[in-house]
């Protein structure tokens, strides 16, 4: 949220991007609320999956999210491209960390063995919907198989959506790949299948896939929820 906020306040037009159930709403709304209490006229513009046509807005500052197809809509228009005369501001939505489980696990009232959160991050690869699920199935039952059960019947509608942003034909290769490989090097999947750095990015955006950059960037298919739905 500071680096939205943050980007806005310095004349940028920020983009929340992410798949479905990655928390895009909740961010954008937080931001804007942030901003207005700084006196600060915000219009927030939340685009579909399918949207990929960004309005412009004169007046006020914008947050907008958006899914895949804005993602690849924008690059395709480059890296300069402005949004209401600010220059762009792209910020991904990404699965999130144990330790970020962890901390919404405290704040949601639960106190979680560390086997529990270890079910909790495996199942839901730390993308925000499944773990959400998760928590909303641990007031019903803490019985791991119980758990599982419920968790992937709540997010049948969102796994649905999923598969259509990894059937096209950009990712569905990727997607394939990975889902079999388990995880990988960056540079691996750009040597075996000529994965270029905008459909990584893509890929990631889209949910069940998780990114660890650094000395080594590797990308796994962390979801096993989804990995499961998937076969």
């Amino acid at each position: 949220m500071r680096r939205v906020v943050d980007g806005a306040l310095r004349g940028s037009a920020p983009v929340i991007f992410g798949g479905p159930g990655t928390g895009k709403t909740t961010l954008v709304e937080a931001a804007a609320e942030r901003l207005r209490e700084q006196g600060v006229d915000v219009v927030v513009h939340e685009h579909p999956d399918d949207d990929d046509q960004p309005r412009d807005v004169a007046g006020a500052v914008c947050l907008r999210t958006g899914g895949i197809a804005l993602h690849r809509a924008l690059v395709r228009a480059r890296a300069e491209r402005s949004l209401d005369g600010r220059p762009l501001q792209r910020v991904p939505l990404v699965p999130l960390l144990r330790r970020d489980l962890r901390a919404w696990t405290a704040a949601a009232g639960y106190s979680f063995s560390e086997p529990e959160l270890e079910l909790a991050f495996r199942l839901s690869g730390g993308h925000a919907f499944v773990f959400a699920a998760f928590l909303e199935a641990c007031r019903f039952t803490r019985q791991p198989a119980a758990l599982e059960t419920r968790v992937a019947k709540s997010c049948e509608e969102l796994f649905a959506r999923v598969d259509r942003e990894l059937a096209h034909p950009e990712l569905a290769p990727l997607w394939d790949w990975i889902a079999k490989a388990g995880s990988a090097s960056v540079e691996e999947m750009r040597r075996r299948i000529g994965a270029t750095k905008p459909a990584l990015d893509r890929l990631v955006i889209s949910g069940p896939v998780s990114r660890t950059l650094g000395a080594k960037a590797e990308i796994a298919a962390s979801c096993e929820l989804y990995l499961r739905h998937s076969r």
